[in-house]
């Protein structure tokens, strides 16, 4: 396979495994109760890729709408689900244990650029200000991620022993 085509391929893994993880994220979301959800919308009124995004127009200048903010951190948040699957195919064919239990090994280390990289750069509150089923849905949906990535990546033969 040539390097073009394993680069496209992973770009199509990552955004096919971001709108896995994405799902895995609404379908847990709407099993959890209000008591869950207040306290998530009082403590923010974006994500953390909203919030990044957010961040990077006033540092350029630009002082963003709500929507404007939630539309670019949907773009910020696809970005990162592609960036992190570019990573994943070269990194996964040289440390093979990162494929541990069918790519959830993969998403599980994903899963503190969430819950704990975004709040230190001051983009969310801090973890432990949601409730704990918070950071479950988002290890879980993280997780998701990692599978589907590595399924999609099996699938379309990115690493040589895939065949």
């Amino acid at each position: 396979m040539t390097t073009i085509a394993r680069l496209a391929g992973s770009v199509v893994a990552g955004l096919g495994a971001t709108w896995m993880m994405d799902r895995a994220d609404k379908l847990v979301y709407n099993a959890q109760s209000e008591a869950v959800h207040r306290p998530e919308s009082e403590l923010e009124d974006l994500t953390g890729p909203g919030q990044f995004a957010r961040a990077v127009m006033r540092a350029a200048g630009h002082e963003p709408s709500h929507d404007e903010a939630v539309r670019w951190g949907r773009v910020a948040h696809v970005s990162f689900g592609v960036l992190l699957a570019l990573a994943y195919v070269p990194l996964s064919r040289r440390a093979r244990w990162l494929r541990g239990g069918g790519g959830a090994l993969y998403g599980a280390l994903a899963f503190p650029a969430n819950a704990v990289v975004v709040p230190a750069l001051g983009l969310t509150p801090p973890t432990t200000a949601f409730p704990p089923q918070t950071a479950l849905r988002g290890l879980l949906y993280h997780l998701v991620y990692g599978i589907a990535l590595e399924t999609q990546v099996r699938a379309l033969r990115l690493r040589a022993d895939d065949a």
